[in-house]
């Protein structure tokens, strides 16, 4: 007679399967089949729910469906500089590929809970959903909201280390326009424009750091990202313009009404003392929040229980689908997952199997206590 698999082997063979189907924003149309189709072996009743100009999401309701939302995206980031992306390797206790992380880690852990939901047939009220284009506009999450959501508490599992987070920071994400002057490449004298835009750059960094750094309630400081620089023509030519593309994530203590005029008002003053001209514009924003979930104590008594250890709790320093569950329909999130941020959207992506299996073991025993509380 056939052993079962362990829950390790498990989980390393169901994340290993989901990391093989390539799904970057835009393309989750096969993992979602994917997942519809697991469920559906599970003996529940999932829903294909069409997202427009995007793909599908994945929703399956337990019970009411009304007392808790549990959340994960089925989108990743494109290969990038990450060699076989989609070809996952199991090395001591990990799995690498792309998605590992963030966040096919979570979705394991999701599906590892309902299959065993589905053994003890016990449906918890509880919605389970999988959502498309976290990583782009988070359009999947907002149609979640125009279908209409019953739970007005969260919890998504992005990776957070199994860090109770029940703060979730705010972002901007803007174009820096920095004019110069074109000039020769042999010329010593010339000012050279992308030297001038680094030595700003380095300058409002600072600034905004001192600025807004929060040490208390959370303690966080800025985060920002020079994520791309575009300038020149040649060798030959100095560069007359440079365009940047730059994100900062903040403590949400801090609005980011406030950041924006932080930043008019930086370049405009060094517009004016340099005599240059610099134009910002806006890509994207939104606010951060610390949640009142009456789910946190909870979520910290099981995790504790189950894991013989103190969660720590902190602000999780990326946006994620939380900020518009929050602010678009006021519902309580919490995140909460397996995986260290460290190696999302990275080319070494990859995650720990304990993890993974350690955040089932606490869904499980939460879920199971939800109808108690």
């Amino acid at each position: 007679m056939l052993e079962e698999p362990s829950s390790y082997e498990k989980a390393s063979n169901l994340l290993s399967k989901l990391i093989s189907i390539p799904s970057p924003s835009g393309r989750e149309e096969e993992l979602s089949y994917f997942i519809y189709e697991y469920l559906d072996g599970l003996g529940f009743n999932p829903i294909l729910d069409e997202v427009y100009k995007t793909g599908q999401n994945v929703v399956v309701k337990l019970g009411r469906g009304d007392k808790l939302l549990i959340c994960g995206h089925l989108d990743t980031i494109p290969p990038l500089d990450m060699k076989e992306p989609y070809k996952p390797i199991v090395r001591n206790d990990r799995v690498y590929g792309r998605g590992a992380c963030d966040m096919k880690g979570g979705l394991t852990s999701m599906l590892l809970v309902l299959e065993e939901l589905s053994r003890a047939k016990y449906e918890p009220d509880v919605t389970f959903a999988f959502v498309v284009d976290e990583e782009m506009y988070g359009r999947g999450a907002a149609d979640l909201l125009i279908r209409g959501v019953d739970a007005k508490d969260c919890i998504i599992l992005e990776p957070t280390s199994m860090d109770i987070c029940v703060g979730n920071a705010g972002c901007v994400e803007f174009n820096l326009i920095f004019h110069g002057r074109s000039g020769h490449g042999a010329c010593k004298e010339a000012e050279n424009t992308v030297i001038s835009f680094l030595n700003f750059y380095k300058e409002l960094e600072d600034k905004i750091n001192l600025e807004f750094s929060i040490s208390s309630d959370y303690p966080m400081s800025p985060i920002l990202n020079l994520g791309r620089i575009e300038a020149g023509y040649s060798g030959w030519v100095i560069p007359w313009e440079v365009k940047a593309d730059i994100l900062i994530h903040f403590h949400p203590k801090i609005r980011y009404s406030k950041i924006l005029d932080f930043l008019r008002k930086e370049i405009k003053e060094y517009s004016t003392r340099r005599n240059t001209e610099i134009r910002l514009e806006v890509i994207h924003g939104c606010d951060g929040f610390i949640t009142n979930s009456k789910y946190v104590n909870l979520l910290t008594e099981v995790h504790r229980r189950v894991l013989r250890i103190e969660p720590k709790h902190r602000v999780i320093e990326s946006e994620t689908d939380a900020n518009a569950l929050y602010y678009k329909a006021g519902i309580e999130s919490i995140i909460y997952g397996p995986g260290e941020i460290k190696y999302a959207h990275s080319s070494e992506e990859n995650i720990k199997v304990k993890d993974i299996v350690d955040v089932a073991k606490v869904l499980k025993e939460l879920l199971l206590e939800l109808n108690m509380n």
